[in-house]
């Protein structure tokens, strides 16, 4: 039965159709559960580092309910965003109402739309996790991020090299700037790059399709409702990168690895990611939190992702890291005392 906790992660976007269909301060419900809520409840509630043994692995493993998890997610997710549309194109909505319409919108992109696209995106061999991978980034205006984060992010996390790794003192702000901005051209030279390796063409970077959908999914939103409704969209796919963002920050804050004699960067080790081993927000997202083991192998499936003794914990849950980013003079303090409890010194 513990596997069926996973359904917890349907809340998120439950709570958005309910948003949508409530005014006034009930619109702020499904806010104030997530970010207020369940870190208070994170906070009283104990750690869960439970790993699975060896058959409990081998059943998570050959077990389809997981995926069927991941799958049925998606055609929820594009409901709640056509009752998102359907429901700040009325005419008559309050700025209240829309403000609220507008952030849980961009934290279901941000959290399921963007979590869920990641997970499915590592499974580079299987076509059809790759298709839904897309389907839930072009809703994000994020078809760019599975190269960027398998190529790029894995493999260069910790060091300069990485726009999406944060050192100490990095401003949240310029950090999600700099990782979507620089992101976006660094995977055109990655794509680049592996077209020449492949001793293809460079003219057919699938970047020209990365960067066509989003554009084509907004043209189809004013389409079918107005240009307001589409600049709507807009500004709520940016709050959810902002999201995004967020996690990529917090998650490697401040921990560097250190470059080897031989010019190279020593090995990707769990020391190099947070991890949280609060259960509410294992769920939610889908064990993003146990970092480490996701970063030690990347396409290894959530369910079997482990919590690392060598990795450093994050002073509070997933959804209270998120909201400190974006006050820098509360977040940065924080993690300044917490980097000293590792040992971490601040690194140029």
């Amino acid at each position: 039965m513990r596997k069926f906790k996973y359904f917890g992660a349907y809340l998120i976007p439950l709570f958005g159709l309910y948003t949508f269909n409530s005014t006034g301060i009930y619109a702020f419900f499904g806010l104030f559960f997530l970010y207020v809520l369940v870190p208070v409840l994170e906070q009283i509630l104990p750690l869960s580092s439970y790993n699975l043994n060896k058959a409990e692995k081998e059943l998570a493993k050959e077990s389809s309910f997981f995926d069927l998890t991941l799958y049925l997610l998606v055609p929820l997710h594009l409901f709640v965003i056509y009752s998102f549309l359907i429901t700040v194109s009325s005419a008559g909505i309050s700025t209240l109402d829309l403000t609220a319409y507008v952030l849980m919108m961009g934290t279901i992109l941000g959290i399921n739309g963007i979590n869920v696209g990641h997970e499915l995106g590592h499974k580079t061999n299987q076509p059809f996790k790759m298709f839904l991978a897309h389907v839930m980034l072009t809703t994000s205006i994020q078809n760019h991020f599975v190269t960027y984060h398998n190529s790029g992010h894995h493999r260069d996390i910790g060091t300069p090299e990485d726009l999406s790794s944060a050192k100490q003192g990095d401003n949240f702000y310029y950090f999600a700037l700099r990782s979507q901005i620089g992101g976006y051209f660094k995977t055109w030279k990655l794509e680049s790059k592996r077209l020449t390796s492949l001793g293809k063409n460079k003219l057919i970077n699938p970047m020209i399709i990365y960067t066509l959908i989003p554009l084509l999914f907004l043209t189809t939103i004013y389409f079918f409702f107005n240009f307001n409704t589409m600049i709507i969209y807009l500004i709520t796919g940016i709050y959810g990168i902002s999201v995004l963002e967020a996690q990529n920050y917090f998650a490697h804050y401040g921990l560097r690895r250190k470059k080897q004699e031989n010019g190279r960067y020593e090995r990707v080790q769990p020391k190099h990611s947070w991890n949280s081993d609060h259960l509410i927000g294992r769920v939610l997202l889908f064990e993003l939190t146990r970092h480490s083991d996701h970063h030690h192998m990347g396409a290894k499936p959530f369910q079997l992702l482990e919590s690392k003794k060598d990795s450093p914990l994050l002073p509070f849950g997933y959804p209270m890291m998120l909201m400190l980013c974006y006050f820098p003079f509360i977040f940065k303090p924080i993690m300044k005392k917490h980097l000293k409890i590792y040992g971490i010194e601040k690194k140029n």
